[in-house]
């Protein structure tokens, strides 16, 4: 029986999965996503800062624009490492999320860290930019009291979801900064004029690594667990 219950809870939270995947993928340019989407920016920007700082760079300029712009300048520091880690650290992000319900214990700690990690990253790297502090304290709160009721089953879905649209917006982010205007500086175009390879290239390697690892993070999370 209680194989059976697991189960079926399994399945269940496979289709309410994809249920979500798809009606954000429907909504996605309407107010429904747009917080989710400022979070993942948020998280994007504190990835270069994180990098800037563990490479021995100094943090000039931190900032989240509300029409989803951001901007990180870092002083010294390996460049490559920190235009790189944009990407990477905002998937690495949304994975953490994702896969903190499978874990109850360790996932309500996950996320607390998480909390504390976002706001005091954003202190230290932007105290003058206020916006930027604000959006990061509401972000911070969110996940902590999402980790004291983490325990809750619509609490767990909705992180899980937060998690994915997360994952999910790194593919938009790298294909915008593919097709954005020439003049504009981007990932790409940084990461581009580094190594000397075509944006093109960069991007669809990108875009392969985060559809592999969507993949698996998803099949890894819903394995059987029976």
């Amino acid at each position: 029986m209680k194989k059976s219950i697991k189960r079926q809870n399994n399945s269940g939270d496979q289709v309410a999965i994809l249920i979500i995947f798809i009606a954000s993928l429907i909504l996605w340019n309407t107010p429904v996503i747009y917080p989710i989407k400022l979070f993942v920016v948020i998280l994007h920007e504190l990835s270069h800062a994180i990098m800037g700082l563990v490479t021995g760079g100094k943090i000039t300029a931190l900032n989240v624009g509300l029409d989803l712009s951001g901007k990180c300048q870092v002083e010294g520091g390996n460049p490559l490492a920190i235009a790189s880690v944009g990407y990477l650290g905002s998937l690495i992000w949304g994975i953490v999320i994702f896969v903190s319900p499978n874990n109850l214990r360790y996932g309500k700690r996950i996320l607390i860290s998480f909390a504390i990690l976002i706001l005091s990253i954003s202190i230290i790297t932007s105290y003058s930019n206020l916006t930027f502090v604000f959006l990061s304290i509401v972000s911070s709160l969110f996940i902590l009291l999402s980790a004291f009721y983490i325990r809750i089953n619509i609490v767990s879905l909705i992180v899980r979801s937060i998690g994915l649209i997360s994952c999910v917006y790194v593919l938009f982010d790298i294909k915008e900064d593919l097709f954005s205007r020439h003049d504009v500086i981007t990932d790409v175009t940084i990461i581009s004029s580094l190594t000397g390879i075509p944006g093109i290239l960069i991007s669809t390697i990108w875009l392969v690594i985060s559809f592999i690892m969507i993949a698996t993070i998803i099949r890894f999370s819903y394995r059987k667990k029976y």
